[in-house]
């Protein structure tokens, strides 16, 4: 039995849905989260399927995630079996404009209340009037299996309910063509049929063909229909509603949202809102270094000691050399970030989950309209900073054509976990880790959120000039529902850190396992003669220095230092060496697997004698590292900045790339991203290093 999650946005389906299969799909305290439809079956009895949607407030879709939960409960052909209505206790009244819509449709639904606050309301009243079971419950106090329990007691019935409304008469002839059609539909469907302002797209030829033909029958515009639709119907919620919701002044949640107001006045001021959210950023990014720098000292040293360690007690062969040459320098190169990646997900989700994050699009929107954006394009542009490829999907909850396409197309600039990595290896090349200003800021973390603003900035800059350059500007107002505020719960911040935690390194540890692999049979073989010649100039016994220079020379004899050589002309001319350049190649599949691939191909000789951590000794190396043509050392404060600005702009990330192309439905303007971005790097890292 399959049963669909339905419900307005931040109601709380994610959550219930979550504790009932034993998911952890994501879930914020803002609208906009979920944009897609999750399936999963009852942890408890496999047999029933549960559908997660993305919250609507009306089943006439504006935006392409209203879009997936109008097609879930309108095409016959994938239609559930029930439907779970949600509603938010703090917002039934607002609630009930969708319930009504799908209780006309004639699926069997039960009606859930999510008692997110005191609000008293009558469940008996409210099932006699709907026509359906009704239970309240905590979605996140509650115990899962006790609310399984609840829930599997109650059966999802058709609603009684009938709309107080009578159907137009000149629609009559419109709805016999519908019928002939599209047999065996309710009349609210017909309805909806009529008011719908597109097409859908489950229908076939003919019955698309017969619904041309009966909106010609109706002498009304969809959108008048709709609005005709909303008066009565709200008419009728205000009629009803207070003999099911009794509310005044005497009820404690008064007081809640009194204090709600009172913040809002505060974080949301048209000048101390702004600075406070400066703040509040400029405080994570200094958080991501000061707290992260013990543990990332600590698994750097790790390491270290289990390379040196496997180095003294392994045979000298060459699965030895693989293995910790190859794998455990990749690998050593995406761990020991892993501490920065969580607690910068951490704090963000704490921080959303308090509601604050849907009142920086209301602090953003005025700006964003001029730069052809919208306020709700901040849930993907923030959603970018974690990962580009669901912040791309999340633009499915922006109405308007063209500030989606916009929001799109610059979101793959913001800077997103996996650039994390290659920026705190960088900084240590361009600045000191030092404190300043009385020891109260670090100094690489202040760099850090220099470059997040400079990412957000040319982001915002790149929107402009689309704005200025795409034709037909799109009208529309910008609405998003403010969530009430609440203490985020240290378990679900926890699970959020230890999950993206885990995605990260088991993610990039797949592609750098792999490319670690490739890396170490290309830079241990080559040409017959090369390889000859090396054995014939350095003996078997070899000193300390020797093995340095032997090392050396077998990466310039193997098949690797071949193709280096090859590409270097590419990248010499922004200060990169052609071993660089491997790298740089190689993070186009991921772009945090650039640390990784950076120690595989410059691995140091005397780590066996050095508890000193691995990231440690590749930076001190690749600052002992000259270049063999500009004489200076190999990385930088030149090469350091052109790198970094390298990484900001190209297109790096292939996920993105396809993602792209499925949200537009458009390879052309996917491709042109790519390569747009990646060019504008070059050039922009190309004039970098020549003026420093």
């Amino acid at each position: 039995m399959k049963i669909a999650l339905v419900g307005n946005p931040n109601c709380g389906k994610t959550t219930l849905f979550n504790r009932l299969t034993g998911r952890r799909a994501k879930v914020g305290n803002m609208p906009g989260v979920t944009v897609e439809r999750s399936e999963a079956p009852f942890k408890f009895n496999p047999e029933f399927l549960l559908i997660d949607l993305p919250g609507t407030y009306s089943l006439f879709a504006q935006s392409g995630d209203e879009q997936v939960t109008q097609e879930a409960i309108l095409n016959d052909k994938i239609a559930p079996d029930a439907v779970w209505i949600i509603l938010d206790s703090a917002h039934v009244r607002s609630s009930l404009f969708l319930a009504l819509q799908v209780l006309e449709m004639g699926i069997p639904t039960v009606l859930i209340i999510n008692q997110t606050d005191q609000s008293t309301i009558h469940l008996n009243l409210l099932s006699d009037w709907l026509g359906v079971p009704a239970i309240a419950l905590n979605f996140e106090k509650d115990r899962a299996d006790q609310m399984h329990k609840a829930l599997s007691i109650l059966q999802p019935e058709v609603s009684s309910y009938r709309v107080p409304q009578n159907t137009p008469i000149e629609w009559e002839g419109a709805f016999e063509i519908l019928k002939a059609s599209i047999p065996g539909e309710t009349p609210a469907k017909y309805s909806w049929y009529l008011r719908s302002k597109g097409v859908p797209k489950w229908l076939s030829p003919n019955q698309k063909a017969a619904l041309d033909l009966a909106r010609d029958e109706v002498p009304y515009s969809p959108a008048k229909m709709q609005l005709e639709e909303a008066g009565w119907r709200m008419q009728h919620i205000r009629e009803q509603a207070p003999k099911i919701i009794p509310g005044g002044p005497e009820y404690p949640w008064e007081e809640s949202a009194k204090q709600t107001t009172r913040l809002d006045e505060v974080l949301t001021h048209p000048i101390w809102g702004h600075v406070i959210l400066a703040v509040v950023f400029f405080t994570i990014f200094q958080a991501v270094y000061a707290w992260a720098e013990w543990p990332m000292d600590w698994i750097d040293g790790l390491f270290g000691k289990i390379h040196a360690f496997a180095d003294q007690q392994l045979p000298s062969t060459w699965w030895k050399r693989l293995l910790l040459d190859g794998i455990l320098n990749g690998i050593a190169g995406i761990v020991v970030f892993v501490p920065q990646i969580m607690i910068l997900f951490g704090l963000t989700s704490a921080l959303e989950a308090t509601g604050y994050m849907a009142r920086v699009g209301f602090l953003g929107d005025r700006l964003l309209q001029r730069l052809g954006l919208s306020g709700r394009s901040v849930v993907p542009l923030v959603g970018g900073m974690a990962c580009a490829v669901p912040a791309v999907m999340a633009a499915r909850t922006i109405q308007g054509k063209r500030e989606r396409l916009i929001t799109i197309l610059i979101t793959p600039l913001m800077t997103c976990s996996a650039r994390l990595p290659v920026y705190a290896f960088l900084i240590g090349f361009v600045v000191a880790d030092e404190k300043v200003l009385g020891g109260m800021f670090n100094l690489q973390g202040l760099f850090l959120f220099g470059l997040y603003v400079f990412s957000t900035l040319s982001a915002l800059a790149l929107a402009w000039l689309l704005h200025r350059g795409l034709p037909t500007k799109s009208e529309g107002q910008f609405t998003l529902e403010w969530p009430t505020y609440r203490w985020p719960r240290p378990v679900e911040v926890g699970r959020e850190m230890i999950t993206k935690g885990w995605s990260f390194v088991s993610n990039a540890g797949q592609v750098i396992l792999v490319i670690s692999m490739v890396l170490w049979a290309l830079g241990e073989f080559g040409p017959a003669d090369s390889m000859q010649a090396l054995d014939e100039q350095f003996s078997e016994e070899r000193t300390p220095e020797e093995q340095v220079e032997w090392e050396a020379a077998k990466l310039e004899a193997s098949w690797l230092g071949h193709f280096g050589r090859w590409i270097e002309p590419a990248f010499k001319p922004l200060g990169y060496d052609g071993r660089m350049g491997i790298a740089i190649i190689s993070s186009f599949a991921a772009r945090e697997v650039f640390v990784g691939t950076m120690s595989a191909l410059f691995p140091s000789a005397d780590q066996a004698e050095s508890d000193e951590g691995r990231i440690r000794q590749l930076q001190r190396r690749l600052t002992q590292e000259i270049h063999p043509s500009t004489g200076k050392p190999l990385l930088n404060t030149a090469s350091a900045v052109s790198l970094i600005l390298f990484y900001m702009y190209a297109m790096q990330c292939m996920s993105t790339v396809v993602i792209v192309r499925k949200e537009l439905d458009s390879w052309p303007w996917a491709i042109s991203q790519a390569i747009g971005f990646s060019l504008f790097a070059y050039g922009l890292a190309l004039l970098t290093y020549q003026l420093f």
